[in-house]
């Protein structure tokens, strides 16, 4: 596929955005450029908020507070695809956004714009004036359908305090059409290091006594290491157990120090990088032996102390040319077993520091159940042959990934089963989940903060993936996106995120948790009823939100009051006025298949949830007193009895046929109550 071609499908998938979702072609635009620049790993997590006035613009932010990094974005729409955008506009881009951060950091954005105080582009605003002392670096970026000239982009400059770096960037198709060949592996990470970054790789060779691996040991030049991070940035950490972390822009404050107060220590300090590799150029001279070049080129750790280098390239007060880092390099010879050998040195060299409950892994088992749901369950539309499925991204990039090795019929048929409206990522499943568990103050608090919450709470429960947790999960997913939908149409001219969160936990909160998700899978559309809810909702949950005299004691900044569970409690008590969802919009019972329970087994549940708290705790006694049951029986009928003392409920057929089963065998053993 040439960059024409490319342009074409992109463009059209743009298009095919914007009318499903029923959104600004330019914004849709916007979004599926930071999505390629979010799967380099060169930003982090950037949002829309797209403004304009005479001389100040902005179509996006990004804020990384341990980074101490500030991104500003503003699109410029070619005249047509693949369009050269002359280096004027390109400028004035810059221009725009420039403006933008100086009237945003001094207080004058909004003289020449009637807003209202709830717009998010006013809390944008006041992001950016915050930021004012504790940013190391400004990046502004320009992004573009179109072509541009490199000469366009200017150098770096110091603020006139001396307190930031701005840094100019430019993504255009070109950049977008060379991030698309690396993740689908046709650019793969090839490092000249005389050619590229004129420099040659001291290194000792380890004896020949492996048959699969051939060792070095080298020194990188700091300034190197940051250059071929900044080309290269995700695909070289692809192979990294704990990329989680690394592409989130998090740097490690001690290896920041570091490299600020004594970066000529910083190879005595640090415990360096391991990489592999599938091939190796050397060259011998004077007896020494170097590295010239590397292919396919891995860090499989040491990715905080790489990016940690990458990131003070800008910093005035680091002195790269005195860092040099200890590096480890593995070149794999068994091309046959080469991805099992790279993980299993990944693992073991990370091993060698601690990885924190944070540091979810794409293998968490978790995951790994939900992709393979997502890869076998087809959706319903009424006929005897469903056409497509939602795809859950487990790795960050994985569908584009998947796609671009694609080609042709084959190509168009992963189109169709798999469309990209229909893509679920892990961060939309924790906004989902905590959504319906109504902690909607920590959705409100942000996809990643939200997610190690998710993920850690998911490791504690260990909850067992069927095919009914999959279709309840994606069930919750098109509730959601039809909130938005309404949402949107308000107009409301900001907080949709905080609004769709919020919402969706009231939907759950006068459903007590229980609607019928197994409708909205089976018709992939919420019950009509739901939705004249959802419409009655909005002007309710929009002043609780922005309202100060709404009953709350918010402040004015409407992010920070959304993250507290105090606005959600003080919800609530005005959700207890509304008459709740009646039975016919409750999820029946069901099977572990997801399959409606017929009278039988829901006789067998009422029985089991009729059995007192006080029965199953003497059961338990006596069990014990008289070494009845198995263990495991006998530690079930106290947990039972726990469970109804705390009000909670048998919820399956499963648990209520093992508790009938307990009971009688304990009947014919001799217990009575």
């Amino acid at each position: 596929m040439d960059i024409k071609e490319f342009a074409k499908d992109f463009i059209d998938n743009i298009r095919l955005s914007a009318e499903m979702n029923g959104t600004d072609y330019e914004l849709e635009l916007a979004i599926g450029i930071l999505e390629y620049m979010e799967d380099n790993g060169e930003v982090n997590n950037p949002e829309i908020c797209a403004f304009q006035k005479t001389r100040a613009r902005i179509t996006a932010y990004d804020y990384n507070d341990e980074a101490e990094s500030l991104d500003l974005f503003y699109l410029i729409k070619a005249d047509n695809p693949l369009g050269k955008v002359n280096n004027n506009k390109v400028q004035q881009g810059f221009n725009y956004l420039i403006a933008f951060h100086r009237e945003a950091t001094n207080g004058q954005l909004f003289k020449e714009k009637d807003l209202k105080p709830s717009d998010e582009i006013v809390e944008v605003a006041q992001l950016v004036q915050s930021s004012k002392g504790q940013i190391k670096q400004l990046r502004i970026y320009v992004i573009t359908d179109g072509l541009t000239d490199p000469s366009a982009v200017p150098a770096s400059v110091e603020s006139d305090d001396g307190s930031y770096v701005t840094e100019f960037n430019v993504w255009d198709m070109q950049r977008v059409y060379q991030q698309h060949n690396i993740r689908a592996g046709k650019e793969k990470v090839e490092i000249d290091f005389p050619t590229s970054y004129n420099t040659e790789l001291q290194c000792l060779k380890m004896s020949d006594q492996n048959l699969f691996v051939d060792a070095y040991l080298a020194i990188i030049p700091g300034q190197t290491l940051a250059k071929i991070y900044k080309k290269y940035q995700q695909v070289l950490l692809e192979k990294n157990v704990r990329t989680f972390l690394q592409f989130k822009g998090k740097v490690n404050k001690q290896i920041r120090k570091t490299l600020r107060d004594c970066p000529d220590m910083f190879f005595s300090y640090n415990n360096g990088i391991s990489t592999t590799a599938s091939e190796i150029e050397t060259k011998e001279v004077d007896g020494m032996l170097y590295i010239t070049r590397l292919y396919d080129w891995q860090i499989v750790n040491g990715g905080q102390t790489t990016a940690s280098i990458a990131a003070s390239m800008t910093d005035k007060t680091v002195d790269l040319s005195k860092v040099f880092v200890p590096m480890k390099i593995s070149v794999i010879r068994d091309a046959e077993h080469d991805d099992e050998l790279i993980k299993t040195i990944s693992i073991s060299a990370n091993r060698q520091t601690a990885i924190k409950e944070s540091d979810l892994s794409a293998n968490d088992p978790y995951l790994v159940d939900m992709e393979k749901f997502s890869r076998q369950e087809w959706v319903p539309n009424g006929n005897n042959k469903p056409i497509c499925k939602w795809y859950f991204e487990r790795t960050r990039g994985q569908y584009l990934d998947q796609l671009a090795q694609l080609s042709g019929f084959n190509e168009k048929s992963f189109k169709v089963e798999y469309p990209k409206k229909q893509k679920i990522t892990k961060t939309d499943i924790a906004k989902y989940d905590f959504s319906w568990k109504q902690r909607p103050f920590d959705v409100a608090r942000g996809a990643e903060k939200n997610y190690n919450l998710f993920s850690k709470e998911i490791k504690k429960e260990n909850p067992t993936i069927t095919a009914a947790y999959y279709k309840n999960m994606v069930a919750k997913c098109i509730l959601f996106n039809a909130i938005d939908s309404l949402v949107n149409a308000q107009n409301l001219g900001g907080y949709k995120a905080n609004m769709n969160a919020y919402i969706l936990a009231s939907i759950s909160f006068l459903s007590d948790k229980n609607l019928d998700l197994t409708y909205i899978w089976e018709h992939q559309s919420v019950q009509p009823e739901v939705l004249k809810m959802v419409e009655e909702l909005i002007p309710l949950v929009w002043n609780h939100l922005t309202n100060s005299t709404g009953g709350g004691n918010q402040s004015s900044n409407v992010g920070e009051w959304t993250k507290k569970p105090d606005c959600w409690n003080k919800l609530k008590l005005k959700l207890g006025e509304i008459e709740k969802f009646g039975d016919e919009l409750m999820q029946p019972d069901t099977n572990e298949d997801g399959t409606y329970l017929n009278e039988a087994q829901k006789q067998c549940v009422e029985k089991a949830i009729e059995i007192e708290p006080n029965y199953w705790f003497g059961l338990a006694q006596w069990a014990k007193a008289h070494n009845q049951l198995t263990p495991i029986e006998r530690k079930a009928a106290f947990n039972f009895g726990t469970m109804k003392s705390r009000g909670r409920e048998i919820s399956s057929l499963k648990q209520a046929q093992f508790a009938l089963k307990i009971v009688e065998k304990a009947i014919e053993l001799g217990f009575r109550s």
